[in-house]
């Protein structure tokens, strides 16, 4: 590697790094932080099987970690609800049960509701609540969307042997994922380091089996540590498995064809 190559890797990998420490870390949230929350709702966004619906709609609101107060706007066009709620995820096709009725059905809608205990405000900075607006043409929901962090969000993983699945590696290599998402463009920049192996291959997997395994989704750029990397998430369902943990990152080498060090994205 040149002189200049090296240069340019130490300056990305130092940008890169400034730009974590201004991203929407949803562990760093200070206990009192007031977080702005964004969805945007259609038909190909229902699960477990997208509707087609020339109906479009936003969600807007605000989390106050300290009083668990959300406060919310709920915009839309194109159809006639006769229902509209926040659901939570709680099954494995990225649907779950109501949690929150909406204020009313006439646009805008706008509510104030408090969540029940701090680990449903987890849940919702994390990724795992939902809008949704049902119709008497599709009563299970006719738009819906996943309520993100507005902005950029920070993403790692810690890489070991023993987090291999579905049987864990006797490796003393360790690695490291950091990485940044914006949901608006899908534009997921990372940068991935490791030691004490030598890797013939990177990826990025989607989870899509019981054990915890799923097939390659993004082969790394390179595979000399720091392997730094930009790449667009092909879909918006690509993007909330991504944030909703269905993603990881997987070295491998040829003692271990399979991945000798894995880490799951969070």
């Amino acid at each position: 590697m040149t002189k200049n190559s090296t240069f340019l890797l130490v300056a990305v990998f130092m940008a890169l790094s400034a730009f974590l420490m201004n991203c929407n870390d949803h562990q760093g949230f200070p206990p009192d932080a007031k977080i702005r929350l964004v969805s945007t709702l259609s038909g190909a966004g229902e699960k477990p099987i997208p509707v087609a619906s020339a109906g479009t709609g936003s969600f807007v609101g605000v989390i106050d970690r300290a009083t668990r107060v959300l406060s919310y706007t709920v915009t839309y066009s194109g159809l006639s609800p006769v229902a509209g709620h926040l659901h939570r995820i709680n099954s494995a096709n990225g649907t779950g049960p109501v949690e929150i009725p909406f204020a009313s059905l006439t646009s805008p809608i706008i509510g104030t509701t408090t969540l029940t205990t701090a680990t449903r405000v987890d849940s919702l900075i994390n990724g795992f609540y939902y809008a949704n607006l049902h119709t008497p043409a599709f009563p299970a929901g006719e738009i819906r969307g996943n309520v993100r962090v507005d902005g950029p969000i920070k993403l790692t993983a810690a890489l070991s042997g023993a987090a291999e699945k579905p049987i864990p590696v006797a490796s003393a290599a360790t690695g490291a994922f950091v990485g940044v998402v914006d949901p608006s463009t899908r534009v997921l920049s990372y940068t991935v380091t490791y030691s004490g192996l030598s890797p013939v291959a990177g990826h990025l997997h989607r989870v899509n089996a019981a054990n915890g395994t799923g097939p390659v989704e993004i082969p790394f750029l390179s595979l000399t540590s720091p392997i730094i990397g930009t790449t667009t998430l092909t879909t918006a369902t690509r993007v909330d498995s991504l944030l909703n943990g269905f993603y990881y990152a997987n070295l491998h080498t040829a003692v271990f064809p399979a991945g000798e060090i894995r880490g799951d994205i969070k």
